[in-house]
């Protein structure tokens, strides 16, 4: 089984050095409603270096985080 959420970036911290981005939950159009029955509850945070990792995640961006169980 898999769990997939839609997310937006809300911000990202741009300067000298790694990128810090915050992502939350997307809310339009009922998104994320596979696993969120009431307001999905979601936060990402994730640091990469400047390049282009970092030009991937714009801030407004939606992206699909998809979460799968492994077996290490």
């Amino acid at each position: 089984m898999q769990v997939t959420a839609k997310a937006q970036v809300n911000s990202r911290s741009d300067g000298p050095g790694p990128v810090v981005l915050s992502m939350g939950p997307d809310y339009q159009d009922g998104r994320n409603a596979e696993w969120a029955a009431a307001t999905p509850a979601l936060s990402i945070s994730m640091t990469v270096q400047e390049g282009p990792a970092a030009d991937f995640f714009e801030q407004g961006s939606k992206i699909t985080v998809t979460f799968t169980r492994t077996e290490d």
